[in-house]
């Protein structure tokens, strides 16, 4: 009855080793494509600059109306080289433009149709 029992232990051992070593292969062979890679950088990159873009936009369009600037009305982007963010504004102006480049430096602004920088 003891080796019976070591026997039904023993194949289980076996057949989890077997589940194991065919789970490392099966996740070994399937790597992420070079396609998937390139989509996940673009990505990546383009939120990041929308970051950047919703952090300095702010500071810029404050510096140059005295205004702070809260709420994006409009993005827009090639997702790769800039991002531009579009602000409504209550006071000091109605309308108000901020773009940013690659590099997350503030490339234009724009208020009321008036280039700023």
């Amino acid at each position: 009855m003891a080796e019976e029992k070591m026997s039904e232990v023993t194949k289980i051992l076996i057949a989890f080793v077997c589940v194991m070593i065919t789970g490392g292969v099966i996740i070994a062979t399937s790597g992420v494509s070079n396609e998937q890679k390139a989509s996940n950088a673009v990505l990546t990159h383009y939120s990041n600059m929308s970051r950047i873009a919703q952090y300095q936009c702010p500071k810029a369009i404050l510096k140059h109306t005295g205004e702070k600037a809260y709420m994006v009305s409009n993005s827009e982007s090639d997702k790769e080289t800039y991002v531009t963010l579009s602000y409504e504004g209550t006071e000091t102006f109605s309308k108000a433009s901020c773009s940013i480049d690659r590099l997350g430096k503030v490339t234009q602004v724009l208020v009321d149709g008036k280039e700023m920088l």
